[in-house]
């Protein structure tokens, strides 16, 4: 039985997953090169992130049980990419997330738009008004009348600070950006007038963007750059979620458009052409003699635009039988009744009585 990793963390070989990450987590600190610590140790370190890597790893922990090291050499995938982001996850934690400096960026922006079925079938363009901080034209963001400033003493110009902040694994380094000149390094002589030495102003906006043909109810759009603007850094996004409407007569799934359609006896046995709505604005289409009531016609690359071509349209013929009918119309159906022998359908017995 393999013991050298289990050693290694200090761990029995029945540890669970939750003892083999807290002792990985001890040994991490206590070993990590960059720890500042008497017991920094970077051939120990190396050591038991292989150990880790292994016993984190049930599968390679069966394989490392059973064959020992020779079970787990050469090894990688996976397994070792899940591994890194646990390292990654407990190093934050032990020497803090916030050590790496971060591009200050604008906060994003979120509205909705409604289009209609023909809007969304064929592309439009759309206008919108939206609240968002802008930078302030009269001092060009710095904050700042007539645009003098000076180096903010609290981070020396560096628009970060660091502090020392404890944790369950000790004391940990934190970089933040500074909340004296927020981020900027530079303090404003005097306050700009216009935006209070902010730099930044809220203004309504007007941002036109294309919604493209066959967008689906709830997509939503980025719009990069869109968002709040910043002082220092790249402006936010905008993200636009689409609800297209309901239409009175065509009903959506997916890219396919469904509707339905009323027609007479005569109609449906000798066949005739049907005008329906559609996107595009009416269409006609072809009843083919002997349609059943119910049937459902198949109208191929009429529906809605999709990323190859478009969906299809789907017509439910509805058969219009009347409720009441003169003498002369009864004489007429009742000669048209189908006779138990008889294969024909009414509708081909309707065809046959008028030709």
């Amino acid at each position: 039985m393999a013991k050298e990793y289990y050693e290694l963390l200090g761990v029995s070989e029945d540890a669970s997953q939750d003892e083999i990450k807290k002792a990985y987590r001890k040994k991490a600190k206590k070993y990590h090169p960059d720890s500042n610590s008497e017991t920094a140790d970077e051939e120990k370190f190396k050591k038991i992130n292989k150990a880790y890597d292994v016993l984190s790893d049930e599968d390679k922990r069966k394989k490392y049980d059973r064959f020992g090291k020779e079970g787990v050499e050469g090894h990688a995938g996976r397994g070792q990419r899940r591994a890194a982001s646990n390292f990654q996850d407990i190093f934050e934690e032990i020497f803090g997330g916030g050590s790496r400096r971060r591009k200050s960026r604008g906060k994003d922006l979120k509205i909705t738009t409604t289009v209609s079925l023909e809007e969304a079938y064929k592309g439009v363009e759309k206008t919108v008004k939206v609240s968002r901080n802008t930078k302030c034209d009269a001092c060009s963001g710095s904050g700042a009348e007539n645009g003098n400033t000076t180096t903010c003493s609290k981070c020396n110009g560096q628009g970060r600070i660091r502090t020392i902040e404890r944790s369950v694994f000790g004391r940990k380094q934190v970089v933040k950006e500074c909340p004296e000149c927020n981020g900027t390094g530079q303090i404003p002589e005097e306050a700009c007038k216009e935006c209070s030495g902010d730099g930044i102003k809220e203004e309504e906006d007007k941002i036109s963007f294309e919604v493209p043909a066959g967008i689906q109810d709830g997509q939503r759009l980025r719009l990069e750059g869109k968002g709040h603007e910043n002082r220092k850094g790249r402006s936010g996004d905008l993200y636009v979620f689409v609800t297209v409407e309901e239409h009175e007569s065509l009903e959506r799934r997916g890219s396919d458009l469904y509707t339905a359609k009323k027609i007479g006896v005569g109609d449906a046995a000798l066949g005739c052409e049907i005008k329906v709505q559609h996107p595009e604005g009416e269409i006609e289409v072809d009843v083919p003699s002997g349609t059943q009531p119910g049937q459902v016609l198949r109208v191929s690359g009429k529906g809605m635009p999709e990323r190859f071509g478009n969906g299809d349209l789907y017509i439910k013929v509805d058969v219009d039988i009347p409720e009441e009918i003169s003498e002369k119309e009864r004489e007429v159906f009742e000669g048209l009744r189908r006779k138990p022998e008889s294969s024909k359908s009414f509708f081909e017995s309707v065809k046959d009585f008028i030709n």
